[in-house]
């Protein structure tokens, strides 16, 4: 199972809204806000990178209230 961390900027006033929807996707493990450069994160898991590329492409960045993502993949 392959896991990333993805770091979110949220636009203003869209942010429970925003993190309502993310956990609602599945492979979407944890999200939380939070304080600093970014706004929120979401920790993912999936069988294969190529099935998280398209869980942050397809889906995630698709979001309204997402400004732009970072997205880490986990080396352990």
């Amino acid at each position: 199972m392959d896991k990333a961390l993805v770091l979110l900027t949220l636009e203003p006033t869209s942010e429970r809204k925003v993190m309502d929807k993310l956990l609602t996707l599945k492979g979407v493990v944890e999200a939380h806000f939070l304080y600093g450069p970014y706004d929120a994160y979401v920790m993912i898991e999936a069988q294969t990178s190529s099935a998280i590329q398209e869980l942050v492409i397809e889906k995630i960045r698709r979001i309204e209230g997402i400004g732009s993502t970072m997205t880490c993949f986990i080396a352990d």
